[in-house]
Formats: C-alpha cells, sequence, structure tokens
C-alpha cells in the first residue's frame, strides 16, 4: 500500500494536468488555397509554439481552451486567432501585398514603412542571393534608385566604388558609412589593410552575404542626420538573420560554378606583328627586323595563356529557431573563387552566432558574433606597380615569343626584344607570390530594460577585431628581380574598434491617432592599429621565400606605424504622428572626433521631416484606386570625417632617406616637419534638401516612388597648394564646394497574380554633380588619366586636347598646326588649334590648346528585374546600365600606338596610316614615334546595358517535400554578366584602375576584367 498511493497520486497529478491540455490542429494556406510550410505559430504570452510541415499543417498543445494564436510568415499579413474551445482552426493567410505595417531598419530603431518621413531604400536578402557574389556589395548594383555601384574590377574578393547620391568630396572618402547590427564599421582600405606589396583588403570581403538578412540604404538627411559626422555619403545599414520562436529549422544553401572572362581584346598575331615591326623600321630607316614574317603563322596568344576558366563555389548550413523567451541563429560557410587570371583566388570561412533572450518581463539580452577567415592570392593588375600588370602585359607581349624558354633560368621567356619594360605575363602570374591572410571578429552584446511602460533602455558594447597579414616572394628569376636578385616582403597590421552605444527610448500612444516616440543616446567609439613591414633584396636561394626573409643579401629598413583615433557623439530624435495623416520627425546628433583641430572638434549635425498621408484625408478615403498618398520633405545636414588622423597637427619625418651626414665620420639620424599644421581643420558638412511622393494603387498592384534632392558640400576637405616660403607643397583645408541635384524613381508592379504571376521592379537615378568653388580659381590637375577638378564642372572631368585626325600629307603636315617640338609628316596625328595666349587659334599647339573634352558622370543609371512564376518554377531577369558616361581608355596609350614596340589591337595595327590605306584613325608605323599626348583619343563612350543576371529555378511541390521529408528544396541554374551592349572598345565600361581614390575617377588601365559565370544551385531544409 505504501508502494501504491504515491503511484497513485503521481497518475493522478500526471491525469489532471493532462486534462488541462488541448490540441489544437489545422492547416494554414495562402489566398489561393495552396499550403503554406514554415508559418510560425506561437500561443500569445507563452512559450509554446510549432511550424506548419510541408503540407501546411501544424499540431499544438495549449493550456486551456481560451488562449490565442498568432501566426506570422514572411511575406504575409500576421494573423491572431482566439481558440474559444476548437480544436480545428485552418486559416487563410493574406499577401501583404502594400507592405505598409513592415518595419523597415533605420538608424538605432525601426519604424513602420507607412510612417517613414525619410528617404530609406530596402534591398532583401533574395535580391542579394540572385547574383553570385564574393562581397554583398557587388549585389547591390542596380537594386536601388540613387544608389550607384560601379564593379571597378573583377579581383576575387574585390570591391565596388559605391555613391548614393553623388559624389560629396575631393580629398575625403565618398564611401557610405557601413552598419552591421548596431555595430559602426571601419570600411577605410588604408586603416584596414597590411598594404605593403601584397594584395589589398577589401574590407567588405570579410562579411558573408549568406549571413544577411536585408539591407536598408538611407539617402537623405532625415534619415541619415542620426550618424552625424558620418553621414553626408549615406548609411548603409545591414540586419543579419535572427531566430524566430518556433520549431528549430536547418537550411542548407550551395551553389556551384564555372567562371571566364566574358570578352578578350582582338590583338596582331605573330606574322601580323613582324610586318607592322619591319614596316615601322623602314619608315624609320632602319633595316627590317623580320626577313620572313609569314613564318610566325599565328604565334602565341598571351590573353588565352592567361586568362583561364575558373570555379566559383559557396556552402552555407544555417540553424534557426527558440522560443518566446530564447531566439538563436547559428550558421556557417565556405566561399572559395579562383580568380579568371592565373594565379588568382579568394577563400572565405565564415561563423555567425545571433542570440537575444527575454530574461523576465523587463530585461532582454542578446549576443551577436561573427568569426570570417580570408585567404586571397592575388596577381598584380591595374597601375602603380613596379612593373606593368599581368593583362597589361599579356596584351604588349611579342606575340612571336614562347611563353617557355628551357634555356633561361625558370624555364620563362623574358627578354622581350623590342621593349624592356614588359614582363612575361605567365611567369608574373604563376611566379610571384602575393598571399594574404585575414582574420576579422565582429562582436558585440546587449541588454535592454523596460524602466517603465514605454519607456526602455538599452545598452550595448561592441569590437570590430581584424587581424591581417601580407607576404610576398619574386623568385630572382623573374625579369622584375634581375638586378636585385629576388624580392620578399612581409606586412602584418593588427586594428581594433570599439564601440558602446546608450540610449533611452520612449513611445506613448496618446490616443488612438496620435503618438510620438523620443530616442536620446550617447555613443564614444575608438579605433587603433599596428602595422609592421619588413622587405628585403637578394634571394640566391628562392626555396624558402618569405619564410626566411632575414637570410636576404641585402635588406631594407624596417618600418612600422601606428595610429589611432576615437569620437564621441552625442543623439537624439522625436517622432510624431498626429491623427495618424500628419509625421514629424527631427533629428540632432553631435559628433566630436579626435582628428580635427583643438576647438573643432565638435560639430552639430540637425534634421527636420515631415510627411502627409493623404490616402488617410477623408476625401481620398473612398477613392478605391489609391491605396496609399503621402508626401514627403526633409532638410538637414550632415558630416564627412574621412580623413586620416593628425592632418591638424605638425608632423615630423625622417630627412630623405631618415640619415644625415654631418662634418667628419659622424652620422646623425636626422628628423624635420613634414607637415604643415592647420589650427582650424574641421567638418565637411553637407546639406541636403529631399521631397518625395510615395504612390501605391490597383490595391497595391502598382508601387511608385519619386524622389529630388539637392546636396550641398561646404568647407570641402581639400588637399590644397600653399605657398612655397611654408617649406611644403600643400595642407589639407577647408575651401570648397560641391552640388549634387537628382532625382530618384522607383517603380513596382504586379503585371499578373494569377496561376502565373509577374512581377517587375524598375529604378533610375540621375544625378547632376558640380564643383561649385575651389581653393583657387585655376584648375586642381589630379595627374592620371585627363582628371581635373575645376570651379562650374563636375568631378570627373577630362581635359586635354582635342584629336583631329590624322595628316594625309606632308604638305598638309608642315602647314598645320603642331606640338612645339615636333616636325610632323603625312601619318602623323594632329589636333585641333583652340585659341592661344589672346584666346584665338595661334597656329601652335600648347597648352592653351587644352579642353574640356569628357565627364566619368552618367546621364543617368537604372536597373530592371522581372520575376515570372508558375507552379513553383521561377524565372528572373536582371538588367543593368548606364547612360552617357565617359571613359579614358588608357591602354590605348600602348595597344593603338603602333610604333612596333610592343603589340597592338589588330584594328590599329591593319588599319594603320599608309599611302594606300589612308586612316584618318590611326596613325603610321614608326619606330622614333612617341606621341602620346592626353587627348580625346582616349575618351570614348562607356554606356552600357547589361544582363546582370538570369536565373531559372524550380522549387518542389508540397506533396513531394512531405515524401522526402524536407521543408523547402530549390534547384536552380544562372547565368551571370551574360550579356553586355556597349560601344567600348575595353575589357569592361565598368572598368576604373583607380577605384580605391575618390577624386580619379573614370580611367581604365590594365585592370582585372568581370567574369561571366554560369552556376547551378540547390537550397533546402528541414
Amino acid at each position: 500500500m505504501r508502494n501504491f498511493l504515491p503511484f497513485c497520486l503521481f497518475f493522478a497529478l500526471f491525469w489532471a494536468k493532462s486534462a488541462a491540455q488541448q490540441q489544437v490542429t489545422g492547416t494554414v494556406t495562402d489566398s489561393r488555397g495552396e499550403p503554406l510550410p514554415g508559418v510560425n505559430i506561437i500561443v500569445k504570452n507563452t512559450s509554446a509554439g510549432t511550424v506548419t510541415n510541408v503540407d501546411g499543417t501544424y499540431s499544438l498543445s495549449i493550456a486551456g481552451d481560451n488562449g490565442v494564436l498568432l501566426f506570422s510568415f514572411i511575406g504575409y499579413a500576421a494573423a491572431e486567432v482566439p481558440v474559444n474551445g476548437r480544436t480545428k482552426i485552418d486559416v487563410s493567410m493574406k499577401e501583404d501585398l502594400q507592405n505598409l505595417d513592415e518595419l523597415v531598419v533605420v538608424g538605432y530603431g525601426t519604424v513602420k514603412k507607412s510612417d517613414l518621413t525619410g528617404s530609406v531604400a530596402t534591398i532583401t536578402s533574395a535580391e542579394l542571393k540572385a547574383v553570385p557574389v564574393a562581397t554583398f556589395d557587388q549585389a547591390l548594383q542596380g537594386r536601388a534608385a540613387g544608389v550607384q555601384v560601379v564593379q571597378s574590377n573583377g579581383v576575387p574578393g574585390g570591391g565596388t566604388n559605391i555613391r548614393i547620391r553623388g559624389t560629396t568630396s575631393v580629398s575625403a572618402s565618398s564611401e557610405p558609412l557601413y552598419v552591421i547590427d548596431g555595430m559602426l564599421i571601419n570600411n577605410n582600405t588604408s586603416e584596414m589593410s597590411a598594404g605593403g606589396r601584397g594584395p589589398s583588403l577589401n574590407p567588405l570581403s570579410t562579411i558573408n552575404p549568406s549571413d544577411i538578412e536585408s539591407i536598408e540604404v538611407l539617402k537623405d538627411a532625415s534619415a541619415t542626420a542620426i550618424y552625424g559626422s558620418r553621414a553626408a555619403n549615406g548609411v548603409i545599414l545591414i540586419t543579419t538573420r535572427k531566430g524566430k520562436a518556433g520549431r528549430a529549422s536547418i537550411n542548407i544553401e550551395t551553389y556551384y560554378g564555372s567562371q571566364q572572362v566574358t570578352k578578350t581584346l582582338d590583338m596582331l598575331n605573330a606574322t601580323q606583328f613582324a610586318e607592322l615591326v619591319n614596316e615601322a623600321s623602314v619608315n624609320a630607316k632602319q633595316a627590317p627586323v623580320y626577313p620572313n614574317p609569314a613564318g610566325f603563322g599565328e604565334g602565341t596568344n598571351w590573353q588565352d595563356e592567361l586568362f583561364r576558366k575558373a570555379s566559383i563555389s559557396n556552402y552555407q548550413v544555417s540553424i534557426a529557431g527558440g522560443n518566446e523567451k530564447t531566439r538563436y541563429a547559428l550558421g556557417g560557410g565556405y566561399f572559395k573563387q579562383n580568380g579568371i587570371v592565373t594565379g588568382s583566388d579568394f577563400g572565405r570561412y565564415s561563423f555567425k552566432l545571433n542570440l537575444d533572450s527575454d530574461v523576465s518581463k523587463r530585461l532582454k539580452v542578446g549576443a551577436n558574433v561573427s568569426y570570417n577567415r580570408m585567404s586571397t592570392n592575388g596577381v598584380l593588375t591595374g597601375p602603380g606597380n613596379v612593373v606593368q600588370g599581368v593583362v597589361t602585359n599579356a596584351l604588349m607581349f611579342n606575340p612571336i615569343l614562347p611563353v617557355y624558354d628551357a634555356s633561361r633560368p625558370g624555364g620563362y621567356t623574358f627578354q622581350h626584344d623590342r621593349r624592356d619594360a614588359i614582363a612575361n605575363p605567365i611567369a608574373e602570374a604563376k611566379e610571384y607570390e602575393a598571399v594574404t591572410n585575414t582574420s576579422r571578429m565582429l562582436g558585440s552584446v546587449f541588454a535592454e530594460y523596460k524602466i517603465a511602460e514605454g519607456l526602455s533602455f538599452r545598452s550595448s558594447f561592441g569590437i570590430d577585431a581584424l587581424n591581417t597579414k601580407s607576404n610576398t616572394f619574386g623568385p630572382n628569376f623573374l625579369k622584375r628581380t634581375e638586378n636585385s636578385k629576388g624580392e620578399a616582403s612581409v606586412t602584418t597590421l593588427q586594428a581594433l574598434t570599439w564601440l558602446n552605444t546608450n540610449t533611452f527610448n520612449y513611445t506613448k500612444q496618446i490616443n488612438k491617432d496620435n503618438s510620438f516616440n523620443v530616442l536620446l543616446g550617447l555613443e564614444t567609439q575608438k579605433f587603433r592599429n599596428e602595422s609592421v613591414n619588413a622587405y628585403a633584396f637578394g634571394f640566391p636561394d628562392s626555396r624558402t621565400g618569405w619564410h626566411d626573409i632575414g637570410s636576404a643579401e641585402n635588406p631594407q629598413t624596417t618600418s612600422n606605424g601606428e595610429l589611432q583615433w576615437s569620437m564621441l557623439s552625442y543623439f537624439g530624435r522625436v517622432n510624431y504622428s498626429l491623427k495618424n495623416k500628419y509625421l514629424f520627425t527631427l533629428t540632432g546628433r553631435s559628433d566630436g572626433s579626435s582628428k580635427f583641430s583643438e576647438g573643432r572638434k565638435f560639430g552639430f549635425f540637425p534634421s527636420a521631416a515631415f510627411a502627409w498621408k493623404v490616402s488617410e484625408e477623408d476625401f481620398l478615403k473612398q477613392v478605391n484606386f489609391i491605396q496609399d498618398l503621402k508626401f514627403r520633405a526633409s532638410y538637414g545636414r550632415t558630416g564627412n570625417q574621412s580623413i586620416q588622423p593628425y592632418r591638424s597637427l605638425a608632423l615630423i619625418g625622417a630627412i630623405g632617406q631618415g640619415v644625415f651626414s654631418t662634418t667628419g665620420q659622424e652620422v646623425i639620424r636626422g628628423r624635420e616637419p613634414v607637415s604643415y599644421p592647420n589650427r582650424d581643420l574641421k567638418w565637411e558638412t553637407t546639406d541636403q534638401l529631399n521631397a518625395a511622393i510615395d504612390l501605391s494603387v490597383l490595391k497595391g498592384r502598382l508601387d511608385f516612388t519619386i524622389e529630388a534632392y539637392n546636396k550641398n558640400t561646404i568647407d570641402l576637405l581639400l588637399d590644397t597648394p600653399i605657398p612655397y616660403t611654408s617649406g611644403f607643397d600643400n595642407t589639407l583645408l577647408n575651401i570648397g564646394n560641391v552640388r549634387n541635384r537628382g532625382i530618384d524613381v522607383a517603380i513596382s508592379s504586379v503585371n499578373l497574380d494569377g496561376k502565373v504571376q509577374w512581377n517587375t521592379s524598375l529604378n533610375i537615378s540621375v544625378n547632376r554633380n558640380k564643383i561649385t568653388n575651389l581653393a583657387r580659381k585655376e584648375d586642381v590637375n589630379l595627374g592620371v588619366g585627363g582628371n581635373i577638378l575645376r570651379e562650374g564642372e563636375p568631378i570627373g572631368t577630362f581635359f586635354g586636347y582635342v584629336f583631329d585626325g590624322i595628316y594625309q600629307s606632308d604638305e598638309e603636315a608642315k602647314n598645320s598646326p603642331a606640338i612645339a617640338g615636333q616636325t610632323p609628316a603625312a601619318g602623323d596625328r594632329r589636333y585641333k588649334d583652340i585659341s592661344g595666349p589672346a584666346g584665338t587659334p595661334d597656329g601652335i599647339i600648347n597648352d592653351f590648346d587644352r579642353t574640356i573634352i569628357g565627364s566619368a558622370q552618367p546621364d543617368f543609371t537604372w536597373g530592371l528585374n522581372n520575376t515570372v512564376t508558375f507552379k513553383g518554377i521561377a524565372l528572373s531577369l536582371f538588367f543593368q546600365g548606364s547612360q552617357g558616361n565617359q571613359m579614358v581608355n588608357q591602354n590605348l596609350g600602348d595597344l593603338a600606338n603602333v610604333n612596333g614596340k610592343q603589340n597592338v589591337l589588330a584594328e590599329a595595327g591593319l588599319g594603320r596610316w599608309t599611302p594606300e590605306n589612308r586612316s584618318n584613325k590611326y596613325a603610321r608605323a614608326l619606330t622614333t614615334a612617341n606621341d602620346n599626348v592626353f587627348s580625346s583619343r582616349f575618351i570614348e563612350d562607356a554606356s552600357y546595358v547589361r544582363l546582370k543576371n538570369i536565373t531559372l529555378g524550380y522549387n518542389l511541390p508540397a506533396v513531394a517535400l512531405k515524401k522526402i521529408g524536407l521543408a523547402n528544396l530549390r534547384l536552380y541554374v544562372s547565368a551571370t554578366n551574360l550579356w553586355t551592349l556597349t560601344n567600348y572598345s575595353g575589357y569592361d565600361p565598368e572598368g576604373n584602375a583607380y577605384g580605391g581614390t575618390t577624386n580619379i575617377v573614370g580611367v581604365d588601365f590594365g585592370g582585372y576584367p568581370q567574369a561571366r559565370t554560369y552556376t547551378v544551385g540547390l537550397n533546402f531544409g528541414f
């Protein structure tokens, strides 16, 4: 009996508890009756919950019979259904076509899309995943109005140039501010890359695109002023995946693809090149070089030797789930991209954890940690190298010569018999090692406490820790190192940023139609890095490479550096909604930065915005055609502090090489001032006015937004020449203004909404850039690609001579203006005599005849996406383009110069001027010709239309998924950069050799071409 009574008591308690539970089942479908798998179902005010199966069914135990079920699913309006004693509840969820209740991430918070007063563009994870890319910024191209993204080269893991509503700065950065889950990211390449002689790091390559849930682009001052001094170039907010209450879900994403160069240039073959060399020699009164040109045949196609088909692959696993109290998201991935140029590749391992928990009704805590490990093998392309980049060399190298020569050290052909400056591109690509390994950890923790009804306090602390090491080694048999007998370098960098943010948030619903929200915050941030660089010549034994740099015969002076900066900020924002029709936003931020002078460190950046929901007025509520109509207007000030630290100070550095000899044998290391102090250095500020109309009609099937803006940047941070009597060439001053005016248009439509669904989105951006004031009235020559700065003209203006064809006879050449010091003849280039000192043609071609010959600024840019779905099959086509921009094809300085010293374009070589072929475009063959003055012959129209991506996918139906036990399965094939329509003669109309430099734009010179990519992918979950 003693054993039996406890058993009976336990059974009674178990039965009582079970009796209090009620089982509820049902099916969740969409408006067409199709089952919806993966719908989250939560019992309100409890931790109980579940997720619908592949057939849309669910089963859930609830306490009692009067609970309330909450149904939520992305893209559908949330549903709240009382149980009322029922055991079977079927729910039909409605698509949220208007998305007006959708929460949009803004600075330090969220807001309903319908309550936005500022200009914010949203890019979803689906749009990001549409294009297989190494970095998320590459996928932004063409996705948002007012956002110009230029893929400056095709380097694996390489970056882009992003301009939000135009270029606002000259000497400071024009890149936007990036904020990831509240962490303000340092994207300054000079501060976050090891540098040295290895491949530079794109800081954004350390972020895994697969971890991103959505991206918001803040464009106007109302949206950006909350970030104050760093928001003049716009703000990009990145939200990563987070867990949701419900059954745990596991998702696996993978794709594999093949890449190839989108285009190769038609060059002279070996026979044609030999004939050109012979003709050039004869024209220069020299003997022919090659007795039998026809015997060489096609020769070596150096582009075919350099470019290769290369693989790209991605593998991502994520797990997410939780209950009403604790939610988690965990993910890991591996990405690998082999470059289309031999010897280049990029790899990344990534790990991500998001965790948040409701400790109590008042306290919520969370953590967000990501770790990424990148490895880059680089090859030298573009300008600024010891020798020409491998792409330029592949175009210029003598096609008569073979790639390999067993009689030479290393087994390569090195000696170019026409021009010594050209190195064997295959040897450079394969044998010159340039490896950069980078680890980056982004982590933050937060606690949020509800002080009272509507009042909460949140505090977060985050770190951004980066370690990178760049190693290079050139063996002693490479042409570049014949004199140095090999070279090696090792460069390391450690960088750490910490950020502490504290905010009070108060929300008050005054009555049904009136409410307000107040945000107050204090933020501190500090950055510090330290780098060390070792460099040496002379490695008789190439086997150790950079691993034993101390064994070099000729070590160079080791250098190191460190810098730091800090910021202190106070900010606030007030949102007020009057009658749910009139919306007001006031924002202000005070930033203090250590980068600026004493007494000038703080700046204040305010903004104000107003929105009128016209569709909420009584006179429009009865108009069924219009679902939403809103007018928005804002005005505010933001800043730019993207300069190197210490620019306001008088810095001391070494004299010359750091060694100063005095009388006798004594040697003293001398120091001297190296910068002129600017005691008044302060913020660069941008004032912006924005006006917009948002319109949604036809029950949300057509959405339209048009915005007009005017941005004026004042106190421009500009490196300015100063009198030589100061002892310095220039210093950084706040002198100059830049203006950007433009219109952004975004249209989205649901064209078909039956069994066949067809959605379209279109965005168009028009921007007019102008320098309205400079430090001096004369032009600022940037020294590259004809780029100048001039009042009244845009940044990216090209300046040079006007090419006027070819002299067709000696008499014409004799009687025409010529460049001073030159005696042209028939077949030479001619230039227009525009004006002399008096302003009229003077018969001489000199500096007075140079004029504006082009601009890199486009008339407009655009993106167009169409998606058609039918019974699980989805086809999307994404077009993107730019119209009216021009490009400096600086490659033509060699590739169209038919002097026989290097290979040239077939069009130039075969179309060169001869007495029988009186070309008016390409000059005659002449070995002594050295006419490469910068002129309009280098300027080309770089407008283009590109089929950026086409994807065909298939989603397995619910019935089939149930049989194999999966929640979802999608198979797709995709092609990127499939087709481009352009008149530009180079590899790519987007090419920009100086992509990392703010004020030099639109110059193509030996860059890494973009790739055409074909991929097949598989996504599934359970």
